[in-house]
């Protein structure tokens, strides 16, 4: 059983004006569904009644959730005292809570709120501030002295080594004002929901995390693809990714525990006034709960559907049509190829009625025969003229390529036969070519051709050509010999042939 049911990962954001975009909120969300489509509240306000709204939902439904900020949650030692008067965790955040205006409009006093928490400190802490702006107790950089009365970094800090110090406001890499706007917006969140725990204060670490857990996260911990922009957007992707990993594999309970490493007294401040990072010493279970991979092969078959199921959108196939389109997903691990499947005719009834009485399988390259599954078939014939050895001289005799002279040798066996193209496009522009000058007409044709040069175009003509053939096309550069057998793999097996 896992700890939680619904992984929720926030980038906050100190703008001070409505942002989307790079560099602002982004909020991922990841359940027994499988991810969410990424939000991005423009404003703090926004993103605090969205997840309100997200929390009702999954709290109705009965789920436990874990939800990180990429914020500091608490103070190094000794803050708390010398700002609130008191120490402990829950007095820096009410005297933040007290002190902090944050606008429907991301319009905050942070800075001066900053300043002023300087003014009770013996030597002046925060700093930082956009330039042209003058602030009575807060300076532009790094204060002198050294923080020698209240340490500059968490102790967090010193192991994750990469978080810059929860007192510096603006700049490269700086924390500490989505600390005091995110603080402020999660002493809101927990007047709503009672039932949420801060952890690590309210949760002694991973000893009763509750149904409703709010985490400080470093997502930089989580190495990224590069793959989605912006890089905000992919960071509480993979955070959510990695977090429902380790719970499946076991992990994520020791995840948000303690590190060993710490003494007796440093857990205790951890856990009274500076919190910690989830994850931060535990680094190796990143490792362990990748190795922990399914070894079933029904059970990654499974859960591979599944996952299409959930990630792709088939609203617009059904039947064994839709079948086909889940194997062609599954044969390149695209979920966003279904946006470019097109479809002309009743090809799923002309394919499967085709092959049911031992038409020919026409294919382009050896590729895609050998990927063909023979057991879904009656003994149909699976023909490739490629290598025949007539194919050379008819390419030099008429300046084209191997692929497309071979595509004249299928002339006398058209008629009636299942076309599958899934390597040339010049295979696909001379079958055209041939059924427009009155060459017998196949029963239905796959074609899947990938490349940078003609594969769209010739993709793109066969989806504006008025042959009557029904087909089945993946528009645009993707393609390849895997996604076309697949294609004609799905429709062998839904025939039941």
């Amino acid at each position: 059983m896992t700890l939680f049911d619904r992984y929720i990962a926030v980038d906050w954001s100190a703008a001070n004006e409505r942002r989307a975009g790079k560099d602002s909120i982004w909020v991922a969300e990841r359940g027994p569904e499988g991810l969410r489509p990424s939000l991005n509240p423009p404003t703090r306000a926004e993103a605090t009644a969205l997840l309100i709204e997200r929390f009702a939902a999954a709290r109705a439904a009965g789920e436990r959730i874990m939800v990180g900020f990429d914020f500091v949650f608490g103070y190094p030692k000794g803050a708390a005292r010398a700002i609130a008067g008191k120490a402990g965790w829950r007095a820096m955040w009410e005297a933040i809570g007290a002190a902090v205006q944050d606008s429907s409009e991301n319009k905050s006093n942070r800075f001066e709120v900053a300043s002023g928490f300087n003014r009770t400190l013996e030597l002046a802490h925060f700093w930082g501030h956009p330039p042209h702006h003058r602030y009575a107790d807060l300076l532009p950089t790094r204060p002198l002295h050294g923080y020698l009365h209240i340490a500059e970094h968490r102790l967090a800090e010193s192991y994750a080594r990469g978080p810059q110090p929860v007192w510096k406001l603006s700049g490269a890499g700086s924390v500490g004002s989505q600390a005091l706007l995110g603080i402020a917006r999660l002493r809101h969140l927990k007047s709503e929901f009672p039932e949420a725990k801060v952890w690590p204060f309210e949760t002694a670490f991973e000893a009763d995390l509750g149904p409703l857990a709010l985490v400080e996260i470093y997502p930089s911990m989580f190495p990224l693809s590069g793959t989605v922009e912006p890089k905000d957007r992919e960071q509480v992707e993979v955070s959510v990714a990695r977090f429902a990993e380790l719970d499946a594999a076991g992990l994520l309970g020791e995840f948000l525990s303690a590190p060993g490493v710490l003494l007796a007294s440093q857990k205790r401040d951890a856990l009274e006034e500076e919190g910690w990072i989830a994850g931060v010493g535990h680094e190796h279970l990143l490792r362990i709960a990748a190795r922990r991979y399914l070894r079933n092969p029904d059970a990654i078959y499974a859960e591979s559907f599944a996952i299409i199921e959930r990630e792709a959108d088939l609203s617009r196939f059904s039947g064994p049509l839709r079948d086909v389109v889940i194997r062609m997903i599954h044969a390149c691990g695209m979920v966003d190829i279904v946006g470019d499947i097109r479809v002309g005719g009743d090809f799923a009834t002309a394919a499967s009625a085709a092959l049911a009485v031992g038409a020919p399988i026409l294919c382009d390259a050896e590729a895609v025969r050998s990927m063909i599954i023979a057991r879904h078939l009656p003994g149909n014939e699976l023909i490739v003229t490629l290598n025949d050895a007539a194919v050379p001289a008819l390419a030099a005799e008429r300046a084209t390529t191997r692929s497309a002279a071979a595509i004249d040798l299928w002339r006398d066996r058209l008629r009636g036969a299942v076309v599958v193209i899934g390597n040339a496009p010049t295979a696909l522009f001379r079958l055209l070519e041939l059924l427009e000058a009155g060459a017998p007409k196949p029963a239905a044709i796959i074609a899947a051709p990938v490349g940078f040069v003609g594969a769209a175009e010739s993709k793109a003509a066969l989806a504006d050509s008025r042959s009557g053939v029904p087909f089945l096309t993946l528009l645009g550069r993707r393609g390849g010999s895997a996604i076309a057998a697949a294609a004609l793999n799905a429709i062998a097996a839904g025939a039941g042939t």
